[in-house]
């Protein structure tokens, strides 16, 4: 199956719930852009900018979620599966403690609400433990642009492992690598 249009991938992100409020230190934008910082989470805001919005926010959310090391697992396994069951490819996959990464081909004006399958199937996996909801509204969907946008974010997405983040690849592409890998080790003998 030949490789979709650099256009058809897509890098969707989302927070869980209570990560990122409005008033962030790291920056925020509301809905309608009504209110927004100076700043973003590559280039921060002057501090204290919003910090009562900020305080706010904080009191009055009820839940603030964070995944243990072994609910990022399970939780990377439920998305990995019903991205199967979509039938959808996908390339890459981090699940930190506040925040999901997904590098898939997902049509990108059905995106948000793909996501949001994906996000409902990986909350019922949890519910037990974590009831409620766990996502914060809606997801980010960047549109790739090119071959290097493409690695950059397969990069991007896999160095959320030294942050303690649950990566996954693509089974195919591992075992690619795998046999690249072993027939590069046996031309070396």
């Amino acid at each position: 199956m030949p490789a979709p249009a650099w256009s058809a991938w897509v890098h969707l992100m989302c927070s869980t719930r209570g990560a990122w409020l409005p008033g962030d230190p790291r920056g925020f934008r509301d809905h309608d852009h009504r209110i927004h910082s100076s700043g973003d989470y590559r280039s921060p805001p002057p501090s204290g900018e919003h910090a009562r919005l900020h305080r706010y926010a904080r009191d009055i959310t009820k839940k603030f979620v964070q995944f243990t090391p072994e609910q990022r697992s399970r939780t990377a396994r439920a998305i990995m599966q019903k991205l199967d069951l979509m039938q959808a490819q996908w390339r890459v996959l981090a699940v930190g403690a506040t925040h999901v990464h997904l590098l898939a081909c997902i049509d990108s004006r059905h995106a948000k609400r793909e996501f949001g399958r994906i996000k409902q199937f990986a909350s019922h996996t949890l519910r037990d433990e974590l009831p409620g909801t766990l996502w914060g509204e809606g997801c980010l969907p960047l549109r790739v642009k090119n071959e290097q946008h493409y690695r950059s974010i397969v990069n991007y997405i896999l160095a959320h492992e030294a942050e303690g983040a649950c990566v996954m690849e693509h089974p195919a592409i591992v075992e690619r690598r795998e046999q690249l890998e072993a027939r590069s080790a046996s031309h070396a003998r």
